[in-house]
């Protein structure tokens, strides 16, 4: 079975506490010097914490896909049947 997993991920990065003005700290992902911070208060791109997202969700979503225990939906149905 072929299947076709996107993913995209836009973090709503508005909130002051992405930011640390006048204090550039190099990236933990990419190492570029950048004032924005993550969640958790390290140094982070916006893009970069995305992409590290997104890549993420789509590991474990075509884990998921390769899983031959999970049934897919069409198997569902029959078995319902």
């Amino acid at each position: 079975m072929a299947g076709l997993l996107v993913v995209h991920v836009h973090l709503d990065w508005t909130s002051p506490a992405h930011y640390e003005h006048g204090v550039s700290l190099p990236c933990r992902v990419c190492g570029t010097p950048t004032c924005q911070r993550d969640g958790q208060g390290r140094a982070c791109e916006k893009t970069c914490a995305e992409d590290e997202i997104a890549r993420e969700l789509l590991g474990t979503g075509q884990a998921l896909i390769a899983d031959e225990r999970i049934p897919a939906p069409a198997r569902n149905l029959e078995v319902a049947r």
